[in-house]
């Protein structure tokens, strides 16, 4: 039942699909010749402007898209070689309500039990499925749902791997840590990718060029307490305090002292990793300290582009200028953060399929 990657054509279907990470994983292994050729047989989302940019970006019709998972009946699914479905963590997140996602809980986070259902209802399974969440779900806090839900994988006679991996350990510099959890149907073993050092800093996926309306200071500050204290450069009682010697050293350097919320007050250096970005107020969560001119004395704190949000989850610039053609900066924002890293998925496909 193991693909045979240089011989077969690879069926897929994504759930709360977003604008399908896996699928671009799956253009990549088929431009490294790693697979002949993959299939997009369906993607269901309920988002109509992530529906945009998906068949922008893959170049499909609408009409691949099965809309609600609630809506969708097993045995009307055409079959695939791979499902994937990276379910709502808005009710798992610590930065949610914690609401949960037992199967009888009617939350966001619950939908993922609908992917079990649909195993339960489809004419043939899939040889192999990817679920995706965010790295709180192992907590104890969920621990017994999560076992419910791998259980009812084992019954359907998938043999399981999970494991939290986070992108920065796979070339994208942004610490995103999240879990996924591996079903495959027959007695393949799989072992999750490596993690490799590659010397790539935010800096490196900045554009050079950058719209003056996503700067929030100029290079001017004054230094109070061995801090430099920067300031809104459209409104001077909002205060930037960022530590110098953090900043050469990358990772979180600063504080938006106006912020009354961690994410939104976290300021972090181009120099290292981005912070997780998010679906919701992604720029704002994700402000930094840049060198101006490449001189690392000269700096100014700025949001985060939306085109580099999309870079720093592994799409190309290509990807993104489609997709802005049918969406707005809002929506692309969102659509980044919603995502999966595109890299993480490509390293765990390249190990599955192999």
């Amino acid at each position: 039942m193991t693909i045979k990657n240089q011989n077969e054509n690879i069926k897929i279907g994504t759930f709360f699909s977003g604008i399908g990470s896996p699928e671009k994983a799956l253009e990549k292994l088929k431009r490294d010749k790693f697979i002949k050729d993959y299939e997009i047989m369906f993607f269901s989302d309920i988002d109509k402007f992530a529906v945009k940019s998906y068949c922008a970006v893959h170049n499909v019709d609408e009409s691949l898209n099965l809309g609600s998972i609630t809506n969708i009946k097993g045995e009307n699914l055409p079959y695939c070689d791979l499902w994937i479905g990276g379910f709502p963590c808005q009710d798992i997140s610590c930065a949610g309500k914690m609401k949960g996602f037992t199967n009888d809980s009617n939350t966001r986070s619950s939908l993922g039990w609908e992917m079990i259902r649909l195993l339960k209802e489809v004419k043939e399974k899939p040889k192999y499925i990817i679920f995706e969440n965010v790295a709180n779900i192992t907590s104890k806090a969920f621990e017994d749902t999560l076992s419910l839900f791998k259980n009812d994988l084992i019954e359907l006679g998938y043999n399981l791997y999970d494991d939290k991996l986070c992108s920065s350990d796979y070339g994208i510099p942004q610490n995103r840590l999240r879990y996924f959890l591996i079903a495959i149907l027959d007695d393949k073993e799989f072992n999750f990718p490596q993690p490799f050092v590659k010397d790539i800093r935010v800096q490196d996926m900045l554009d050079d060029n950058v719209d003056e309306k996503y700067y929030l200071s100029n290079t001017d500050y004054e230094l109070v307490n061995d801090k430099r204290i920067y300031r809104n450069k459209d409104n001077a009682n909002i205060k930037y305090e960022i530590d110098f010697d953090k900043f050469l050293s990358g990772g979180r350097c600063g504080t938006d002292l106006h912020s009354n919320f961690r994410q939104t007050s976290v300021i972090c250096s181009a120099l290292g990793n981005s912070p997780t970005l998010t679906a919701c107020n992604t720029a704002y969560n994700s402000k930094m300290v840049v060198p101006v001119d490449n001189t690392l004395d000269n700096l100014r704190i700025r949001k985060i582009t939306p085109k580099e949000a999309w870079k720093l989850m592994g799409f190309e610039e290509e990807d993104y200028l489609k997709a802005s053609k049918v969406c707005s900066e809002t929506n692309l924002y969102h659509q980044a953060g919603n995502s999966i890293v595109v890299d993480v998925m490509y390293y765990i496909l390249k190990e599955l399929l192999k």
